[in-house]
């Protein structure tokens, strides 16, 4: 992908349930659950964009086997 520093896919589901663990307990104040929920957006968009790039080189690759 672009951004060589960018988390792998693992790595950012892991995050994610760590909010979402954090977001379900009664003890987080409203401010941290506005930044998690905010992290967990961008989280949320990173997944999805990783699930694009990977999905769009196996399309790659099924064509340049098709053309074997």
């Amino acid at each position: 992908m672009a951004n060589t520093k960018q988390l792998d896919y693992k790595a950012l589901s892991a995050e994610l349930e760590v909010i979402v663990a954090k977001l379900q307990a009664e003890s987080t104040s409203i401010e941290d659950a506005l930044e998690l929920y905010e992290r967990g957006v961008v989280l949320v968009k990173e997944m999805d964009d990783y699930l694009k790039h990977a999905k769009n080189r196996l399309n790659k690759i099924s064509k340049e086997m098709g053309e074997l």
